[in-house]
């Protein structure tokens, strides 16, 4: 070898900017158009308050940093603590935004009385409005959901971006009922501090009561490059899934999520054969805790018939039996490719799952840092991987970057900051 090679690479490593693990950091929205929306500034949990109340068609509310306690306002709705966007059983309104000033969701937290304190029961709640934007903010510390989408009530077409949702006494995001459609959840922290309390009115009263992500009735969501984390119970006992799409549920997305040290990960349906339709799971990565004392179920699971799961990386890392189930005979045709894991893919109680080109011996040194979740591929992990046919429903992986033909098992594939033409891997 050349003495002045590894210095080459270098120095060709050193215009790189460094790569962050997935998920990828949320690209800023556009600025909100003065010449379209009636922007409205606030800096207190009042104004806030108010504003939200009053929010017409094509007005955007932008919240100055600081931290509002949503406990400590006079209630518009005179009831509680709640910010309302379209008033429960008013004339629609269409077309509007609330956003923290910055682009930076630690910048702006509305934070309620805690997740046992029933004056703040939603951080946010969606009534008669469509065409919602909900970015770069943080809430959480409430009694019910910290973002609820009332389908019934006219709520749909909502898009949620880069928000910190956390810390709620029931589900963290919750759509409620057939019509909350089209959502949109993407670049975003779902997660616990700790985990999830036993609540007064969880089911049954006194349990721990959470999802992470809950939609019933809902079609066509899509949840993406968001982190998932500690979606579980205090207790230890057996929380619900991360992503829980059921009831009525169509068309879901979920792809390239990062979903972490929870009791459940993905599920299209929970209970039977109508709970959902359709749906496509790609580019995911999951993995739980092998010193947890939490309970642990199935990292992703469905009853949806024609599923495809593709070109995810679960980790169970011996806490449970499986990494993917099917189940009832519902779940027909549904489709598993291209997934990296360290558990089996189990049909249960007549469902059927199509398998190609998938690994079911992953293990922890295949990834460049397993232990903080960084999950893309290592040295060995590339060595030990033969190339499967890409699939034209996984076009790319979890950052994003188009998969080559043939490509790698699992959702991320070769890091091409680190992989020149000549196959040297600086590393490696």
């Amino acid at each position: 070898m050349n003495p002045a090679f590894p210095f080459a690479i270098s120095a060709l490593l050193a215009g790189f900017p460094a790569q962050a693990a997935p998920p990828r950091a949320a690209p800023p929205l556009p600025p909100i158009d003065p010449t379209h929306y009636t922007i409205i500034h606030v800096a207190t949990a009042q104004e806030l308050a108010d504003a939200a109340w009053n929010l017409q068609s094509h007005q955007a509310i932008v919240i100055a940093p600081g931290e509002y306690r949503l406990d400590q306002v006079n209630f518009p709705n005179g009831q509680d603590g709640r910010i309302t966007v379209g008033r429960y059983g008013a004339a629609p309104i269409v077309d509007v935004q609330i956003r923290g000033a910055t682009g930076n969701r630690d910048d702006v937290v509305l934070r309620g009385a805690g997740m046992l304190d029933p004056i703040v029961p939603y951080g946010i709640q969606i009534f008669t409005a469509s065409q919602v934007v909900l970015a770069d903010f943080s809430v959480g510390e409430v009694y019910y959901h910290a973002i609820g989408i009332q389908g019934p009530q006219g709520a749909r077409a909502v898009r949620i971006h880069n928000v910190r949702a956390f810390d709620a006494g029931q589900q963290i995001i919750k759509g409620s009922g057939a019509g909350a459609d089209d959502v949109e959840i993407a670049h975003s922290l779902i997660d616990y501090t700790v985990g999830a309390v036993n609540h007064p009115e969880g089911a049954p009263s006194g349990s721990c009561y959470t999802n992470g992500i809950d939609a019933t009735g809902g079609h066509r969501w899509i949840i993406r490059d968001s982190r998932i984390e500690r979606i579980r119970c205090q207790d230890g006992s057996l929380a619900g899934p991360a992503i829980l799409m059921w009831q009525g549920a169509a068309d879901t997305v979920v792809e390239r999520n990062l979903i972490l040290d929870s009791s459940r990960g993905i599920s299209l349906g929970l209970v039977g054969g109508s709970d959902h339709s359709g749906g496509l799971v790609r580019n995911n990565l999951i993995r739980w805790n092998p010193g947890a004392t939490y309970a642990v179920d199935v990292p992703i699971f469905t009853t949806s018939p024609g599923a495809r799961i593709l070109f995810n990386t679960v980790l169970t890392r011996g806490r449970y039996g499986n990494a993917i189930e099917a189940r009832f005979a519902s779940a027909a045709n549904v489709d598993a490719a291209g997934n990296l894991l360290d558990a089996g893919i189990q049909p249960r109680n007549g469902a059927s799952i199509t398998q190609a080109d998938n690994r079911s011996d992953a293990q922890p040194g295949w990834f460049l840092d397993e232990a903080t979740a960084d999950l893309r591929l290592s040295a060995q992990g590339l060595a030990a991987l033969a190339p499967i046919p890409r699939r034209s429903q996984a076009p790319d992986d979890c950052m994003a970057e188009a998969r080559t033909d043939p490509t790698e098992p699992g959702a991320c594939t070769r890091d091409r900051q680190r992989v020149f033409g000549d196959g040297f891997e600086p590393g490696g």
